[in-house]
């Protein structure tokens, strides 16, 4: 089966889900409406023009319109759609993996 843009997109909304404790600043108002508030962007990749795919924050009081770096992983997808996806996917898992481990020990206290 083949990636899609689509597949991508929707795998960066659940890992920006997850990460929303990470994303920093509180929302503006004098921005446009796409930068209001914190949020991860995709950047799609291109091996045309040797661009890899990657995941950035941006918005928000804190990043603005600029393109920063995450907190805790690295902005590298991978350079094709299917490596992106596999990234976006053991990134996911390994979130999930951590919150439950954490929820465990928290319940054992």
């Amino acid at each position: 089966m083949n990636t899609t843009m689509e597949d991508l997109r929707r795998l960066v909304g659940v890992l920006e889900e997850l990460v929303r404790p990470l994303l920093e600043g509180e929302e503006v108002e004098d921005t446009y409406e796409s930068n209001k508030r914190p949020h991860l962007v995709l950047q799609e990749g291109s091996k045309t023009y040797g661009r890899a795919f990657r995941v950035h924050f941006s918005g928000g009081s804190k990043y603005g319109s600029g393109h920063w770096e995450p907190r805790g992983f690295s902005d590298y997808l991978g350079g094709t759609k299917a490596e992106a996806e596999r990234t976006l996917r053991s990134l996911i898992a390994g979130i999930r993996t951590g919150q439950m481990i954490s929820e465990k020990e928290r319940a054992s206290k």
